[in-house]
């Protein structure tokens, strides 16, 4: 099962306050897949990591997550696929 890494910065700086939603390309991923997301914030201590497995996202472009920034606290929510660890 070979893992496939992706990477995602939380950038505030660039965005509207008003704009939560992240997506990650995850390309092509097998049902024998694990994916493994890395999210990190571009100013604040913080770093996730998400395992999925390929076959709950083999049909799938990209992953949705919103994010809710309560002072240091941040929250990953993802929209369609749920990680496995989590």
């Amino acid at each position: 099962m070979p893992e496939i890494i992706r990477k995602r910065t939380i950038r505030p700086s660039t965005r509207k306050n008003t704009s939560v939603n992240y997506r990650v390309d995850i390309g092509v991923v097998s049902a024998s897949d694990t994916l493994i997301v890395e999210i990190s914030h571009e100013s604040k201590l913080f770093q996730k990591t998400f395992k999925f497995r390929g076959s709950d996202v083999v049909k799938k472009k990209s992953l949705g997550f919103t994010v809710t920034e309560k002072g240091q606290d941040i929250t990953i929510n993802w929209v369609s696929s749920q990680p496995i660890n989590e």
